[in-house]
């Protein structure tokens, strides 16, 4: 007996082996025979492959036997051939299709999508895309561009799809006592402003009422008390991360307490070490208060979100699968199989799926009659990860990897650059974004409105609409900028760098080199003069002097310009008609 086959085209096989072999003619038996015995290797089947070719050898055999003693049935078996290599030719090709199918789990697209890709980023092997139509679920979808700013909070909120909320995406703000107010401010009167006080989840280090009614809920507070000692040995000294947070409810207590006197405040170190244990804490409070929400969004107090292309994106995928989504930075490597692991930056925000959650939480009883849960809590299952990385999101992707769920990074969607300093490229450009992370109070609310001005029915926001937006028209008045910084380094398109005397000069060289966009002098002392195919607006940055590791000063200014008709030129080049959903990659990250 021959083991079962383990795909549906080695049925297909037996079948056809008559047909084949009716031919009489040694060379189709031959490579049907070779055919069959490379499938049967692919598939782990020696012993099927080996009786298979058994057969045709004997079959083959008695074939040719039985053509010599009757040579009329030629003519029958050049058109039994015929027959013979379009069936077989037609049953390679479904068999081919069948097993890209199945078996190429690494690529979300076919073939043909792939080289179209291909084609549209001039040959690169680019992270696969899916093309998706998608539409806002905000009515009206925008606000006319020239008004918005006039416009009050309340009234641009009234477009708001509340029902999305309501019934399938839980949001969860993070935040703490001692960060800096007008961020906090900012982010409840821009990207946060919208969600009534029950449909928005706040975490933080203290408990505290908060612009528009939210509550701030302390998630530290009930912790279990092995999170305040070092380690569970009898002899344990207290966790010195919770010194600071004693500190202030002390003060609380006595009525002291004061932004001045925060000890969250005054040190952030301190505030950043604490930060660490609310991670945990709040994906397990979230999932306890909001069950069953098709999705989690975590977020940040300077966390920019662009809750349209969100819902957006979010429609396009199943919140059943177990999915753990945000923008990819590398943490541990796992010792048992010697794997790295990604994590989600927790600056631009991450997303957990229903289906993950309950990968996440999932506990099972030992048995019916006393329904003892059989393994500890879940903040005390983990609490020897959290006492051993000082950084919490990477404590919660090491925590998902440990129960099998790995990010899926999607990176720029999930974006780690602020406004600012975004930097445009081809892989910065068709594509939605979904959050910035770090921005100024003043951008957060600036960027927010400008998104009620100019939303679109059919499609996301994309990062050229921001070019257009926030890029063109800042470097309009001057080719250049004294005391201004525009560099900054995008992974797939590096800068180069050459040494002159002016800055007139390091623009002749950004002139000569058809790849060059913008360029950056760093003075006459260093002479540094840097190219950069991409374009980024950058920031005010006054001259510095360094002290050299040779011994000496030396002294940096920050000149930038722009090559503003060749960047026009670029920009004119590369229309967005139609979005790039970007497929997971944690090979595509910051």
């Amino acid at each position: 007996m021959h083991p079962k086959p383990r795909h549906r085209v080695l049925d297909v096989i037996l079948r056809i082996n008559p047909l084949v072999l009716a031919t009489g003619r040694t060379k189709y038996q031959v490579v049907f025979q070779e055919f069959s015995q490379k499938f049967a290797q692919r598939f782990w089947l020696p012993v099927y492959g080996a009786l298979q070719i058994r057969i045709m050898q004997t079959l083959s055999l008695k074939r040719a036997a039985a053509v010599a003693a009757h040579p009329s049935s030629l003519k029958l078996n050049k058109r039994l051939a015929r027959i013979s290599i379009l069936i077989l030719s037609f049953t390679l090709s479904v068999a081919l299709f069948a097993w890209t199918k199945q078996h190429d789990r690494h690529s979300q697209r076919s073939w043909l999508s792939g080289l179209l890709h291909r084609a549209k980023y001039g040959g690169q092997r680019e992270t696969p895309f899916y093309p998706h139509d998608t539409t806002t679920s905000f009515s009206p979808v925008s606000f006319p561009a020239d008004q918005v700013e006039n416009l009050s909070t309340k009234d641009m909120c009234a477009s708001f799809p509340h029902y999305l909320i309501r019934e399938h995406i839980q949001p969860v703000l993070k935040m703490g006592h001692g960060e800096n107010r007008d961020m906090i401010n900012a982010q409840l009167n821009s990207v946060s402003a919208c969600f009534h006080p029950d449909e928005l989840l706040i975490f933080s280090d203290f408990p505290e009422t908060l612009p528009n009614g939210h509550q701030a809920v302390d998630i530290l507070h009930n912790l279990p008390q092995r999170y305040r000692m070092i380690n569970d040995t009898p002899e344990a000294q207290p966790e010195p991360d919770f010194a600071a947070y004693e500190a202030m409810y002390d003060l609380f207590r006595a009525g002291n307490l004061t932004a001045e006197n925060n000890p969250t405040m005054k040190n952030k170190r301190t505030g950043w070490r604490l930060d660490k244990y609310k991670f945990l804490a709040q994906v397990e409070r979230a999932w306890t208060e909001r069950k069953n929400k098709d999705w989690y969004f975590f977020y940040e107090s300077d966390t920019f979100v662009s809750w349209d292309n969100v819902f957006r994106f979010l429609s396009t995928l199943g919140p059943n699968k177990a999915l753990y989504m945000g923008s990819p930075s590398p943490g541990r490597r796992d010792p048992k199989t010697d794997e790295e692991t990604w994590f989600a930056n927790g600056g631009p925000g991450y997303v957990l799926s229903r289906g993950a959650m309950r990968v996440l939480f999932e506990k099972r009883p030992s048995s019916r009659e006393t329904g003892v849960w059989t393994e500890e809590p879940f903040l005390l299952k983990y609490i020897n990860v959290v006492r051993t990385d000082p950084c919490g999101d990477a404590i919660l992707g090491w925590v998902l990897w440990l129960v099998g769920i790995r990010l899926s990074g999607f990176f720029p969607s999930f974006n780690t650059y602020a406004l600012h300093s975004l930097p445009y490229t081809q892989r910065l450009w068709c594509q939605s974004f979904l959050t910035m992370h770090k921005l100024s109070p003043k951008e957060m609310v600036r960027l927010w409105r400008w998104e009620y001005g100019n939303r679109k029915l059919g499609r996301p926001l994309m990062y050229a609409d921001l070019f257009e937006s926030f890029f063109l028209p800042e470097i309009e008045e001057a080719d250049a900028r004294n005391n201004w910084d525009n560099t900054n380094w995008d992974r797939l398109a590096r800068g180069s760098d050459v040494y002159v005397d002016s800055v007139e000069e390091c623009r002749e060289a950004c002139e000569k080199k058809t790849s060059c966009l913008q360029y950056h002098w760093n003075g006459k002392q260093a002479r540094k003069c840097v190219l950069m195919p991409f374009v980024t607006l950058g920031r005010a940055n006054d001259p510095e002097t360094a002290v050299k590791k040779e011994g000496g000063e030396e002294r940096f200014v920050y000149t930038s310009g722009w090559i503003k008709p060749r960047i026009k030129s670029w920009a004119k080049e590369h229309p967005c008609a139609i979005p790039d959903w970007l497929s997971p990659s944690t090979e595509r990250h910051y």
